[in-house]
């Protein structure tokens, strides 16, 4: 049974983790503080710090301390990702999903952070939101922050009505949303972790991914045997660049291939979804119900109970 996280009220706190990678640019981080703080919330430690473990926040034991922490502490009604990277993999044979159970929050992050939305939900049924995390908010876009903003406020279940391509009509399609970042979803392979996908709208995104890495990844989760085993995929955006031309190219090499996959499983696909590492990131439920309504191009939520 899905869990609902409790939405938050003005005065509300929000606390900070960082389970994957180091921030260098510290200005990020009191930005992203800000504009928190201007949606009327507070931040539970503002001038917050981290030792840095090479390309990781800290060290695997520092990181799980903060992450249990932060989602026992009763004050904290929500928790951001300070950002991706790496690392998230790394915390799930040690995570306590108890902690978790026993107090739910609105969760926010992407990108490497899927690991964790996608993980949590499928071990305790928390839905989490994949959106931006704090060190991105300074370079969202103002729909992105009204959406940000509402999905806090408890209105993350309203429809989304956003420009799409429609790669593949094959009719409306229903199920869990899952997914995420394509490259840390599939290091997720082979691990007791990856989630069961059977009957789920699936989610990709990704950046910085040369044509060939794209192919390599979606073959991978082809031949993993669970493309075929989802009820409808959505893409996002696949570069960060802000030449449409290039963006384009990128985006349909993706579409290109997962049609090529998805052959004898002739389900709808959706492309040029506003997900990924650009600055229209839209925040939506990963674990809630999810509609495609082929007719309208609109995506609806709902709790499945």
């Amino acid at each position: 049974m899905a869990i609902i996280p409790p939405s938050l009220n003005p005065g509300d706190v929000i606390g900070i983790a960082a389970p994957a990678g180091y921030l260098v640019e510290r200005d990020r981080y009191h930005r992203g503080c800000s504009i928190l703080s201007e949606m009327g919330f507070q931040i539970f430690e503002p001038e917050k710090n981290w030792p840095g473990y090479g390309y990781l926040a800290s060290d695997d034991r520092g990181r799980l301390h903060e992450f249990h922490k932060l989602w026992a502490e009763p004050s904290i009604k929500a928790i951001f990702a300070l950002r991706g990277g790496f690392g998230s993999l790394r915390l799930l044979e040690n995570l306590d999903v108890s902690v978790i159970r026993k107090n739910p929050k609105l969760f926010l992050g992407f990108s490497d952070i899927s690991i964790l939305h996608n993980h949590l939900f499928h071990q305790t049924g928390l839905i989490c939101m994949h959106g931006p995390g704090l060190s991105s908010l300074a370079s969202a876009d103002k729909s992105s922050l009204d959406r940000l903003y509402h999905c806090l406020r408890g209105n993350w279940h309203t429809s989304l009505n956003e420009p799409i391509e429609i790669i593949r009509a094959s009719g409306s399609a229903e199920g869990p949303l899952l997914g995420g970042n394509l490259t840390s979803l599939l290091t997720m392979l082979g691990t007791p972790w990856f989630p069961d996908l059977s009957g789920a709208i699936l989610l990709l995104e990704d950046i910085n991914e040369p044509l060939y890495r794209l192919d390599r990844l979606l073959t991978q989760l082809f031949y993993s045997g669970w493309l075929n085993k989802v009820n409808g995929i959505i893409l996002g955006q696949f570069s960060d660049t802000e030449n449409p031309v290039d963006r384009l190219k990128q985006n349909e090499f993706v579409w290109n291939r997962i049609v090529e996959l998805t052959y004898d499983s002739p389900i709808p696909i959706w492309g040029n979804f506003p997900v990924g590492h650009v600055s229209k990131n839209i925040t939506i439920p990963i674990g809630a119900q999810c509609l495609m309504e082929q007719d309208t191009g609109h995506l609806h939520f709902s709790i499945d109970e």
